[in-house]
């Protein structure tokens, strides 16, 4: 019985990574906050993330301070790899850790940051431009739960 369990857990989440859905743990405790923000998309693509091939065929980061420097296709500021759930925020606003709940989206939590992204705006990670074209800019009211570290 138990083997039995175990099998169908390992193909269940085998089934959740491949599709490549996005888990966040929501948090136990009721919202800190519900608060309207300006919603915008944004991928992995040179358009998007900022960033160009060198002479050597390596991508670079093609404007701020970083500009010429080797970037990593899909960090994030907080180090990890971007993903659905991954939203970048004003760090000034939403620390990074924040979690959120956003209609029309799911669960999300603040792991990146933009130079374009300014106060209220929380900008999607989506795995393919055209979604988050499509996406557009929403306003939305949005669960918010502080990071507490």
């Amino acid at each position: 019985m138990k083997q039995r369990l175990m099998f169908w857990m390992v193909i269940a989440l085998a089934a959740l990574m491949l599709a490549r859905c996005h888990l966040v743990i929501h948090p136990l405790r009721p919202a800190d906050a519900v608060i309207e923000v300006k919603t915008t998309g944004y991928c992995m693509c040179r358009k998007c993330c900022s960033w160009k091939f060198n002479w050597l065929g390596m991508p670079v980061f093609a404007s701020g301070s970083r500009k010429g420097r080797v970037k990593i296709i899909g960090q994030t500021a907080s180090g990890r790899m971007a993903r659905p759930g991954t939203v970048a925020v004003d760090p000034k606003v939403f620390p990074i850790g924040t979690k959120f709940y956003i209609p029309g989206y799911g669960w999300a939590r603040a792991e990146d940051t933009g130079g374009a992204i300014k106060g209220r705006h929380l900008d999607l990670f989506f795995w393919r431009h055209q979604a988050g074209s499509e996406w557009g800019v929403q306003y939305k009211k949005v669960r918010v739960w502080y990071s507490k570290d």
